[in-house]
């Protein structure tokens, strides 16, 4: 089901508040609302944007360099090459990615992707995450999801939350870790509730984190809509210096799923298509 029936879903929706304490303790179902298989050879630009060079160490290398970013063999394709141009770009290694930012987000929820990182790669850091669709108080009072974080060939990824405590000064994360079949597909999956977040690899769960009583918006911020994130990056201050005879690097996804959650007959999930903004 591709992004058309993902607005029908939209247009039909309604937003329902978080369930009741008695209905905490039903069973949770989970209907899929929309697949993304990467047919064809071009991005579905109504799901998906490009991710550009920014500020933060994660973005340094980022580039719209379009063999940076391949759709192929039905297969989403996101590499980190050395630059052989210095001349149009001065960076020594460029990276790409895709975010459904501005296109689609969801509050609550489950996602699933099935995806292969390459291994042997000295300085590689792909990561899946998720990012609040509206920024209120910046990074990291309005939180952030990392479904996934592998450095170099490690056989585990990381799987953090971060959230700050309103001064915007200090990060607090909370994380596990997920063994994986290394060098290998893998099915990687988070199922978002207005309780708990739980991590999940080939179906295991790995790594969970429930909301505390009486948390506040800073100490559990994950209560809005976020887009997601898949991209490769290269060296930073947590992976280090890049090898260069490694390199190119990329993780190939197969395909991304997206389920709306309901519990006790009433749905939790809100899916978002924001609102364009006005030229």
């Amino acid at each position: 089901m591709k992004i058309v029936s993902l607005i029908a879903v939209l247009a039909a929706a309604t937003v329902w508040a978080a369930p009741a304490e008695k209905d905490v303790k039903a069973p949770i179902k989970w209907t899929l609302r929309l697949t993304e298989d990467f047919k064809g050879t071009k991005l579905d630009e109504k799901l998906w944007t490009r991710i550009d060079k920014g500020n933060p160490d994660w973005m340094k290398k980022m580039s719209l360099r379009p063999d940076l970013v391949t759709v192929k063999d039905g297969q989403l394709h996101c590499w980190g090459k050395k630059n052989d141009d210095l001349s149009a770009d001065p960076r020594t290694h460029l990276t790409g990615g895709v975010m459904t930012k501005d296109r689609f987000a969801m509050k609550y929820g489950k996602v699933e992707f099935k995806m292969k990182l390459e291994n042997g790669q000295k300085g590689a850091w792909p990561a899946v995450w998720m990012m609040p669709q509206t920024v209120v108080h910046g990074w990291p009072n309005d939180g952030e999801i990392d479904i996934v974080e592998r450095l170099n060939s490690d056989d585990f990824v990381y799987q953090t939350l971060h959230h700050g405590d309103g001064s915007g000064k200090k990060d607090f994360p909370i994380g596990g870790k997920g063994k994986i079949k290394n060098g290998d597909w893998n099915v990687y999956g988070l199922e978002w509730t207005p309780e708990s977040l739980v991590w999940t690899i080939n179906g295991v769960e790995t790594f969970r984190h429930d909301k505390p009583a009486g948390a506040d918006a800073f100490k559990y911020p994950w209560s809005t809509p976020f887009y997601l994130m898949i991209d490769m990056q290269l060296g930073g201050n947590w992976v280090g210096s890049v090898d260069e005879s490694t390199l190119p690097v990329a993780m190939h996804v197969d395909w991304v799923k997206f389920y709306e959650g309901s519990r006790g007959g009433k749905k939790f999930s809100e899916f978002v298509k924001p609102k364009s903004k006005k030229k």
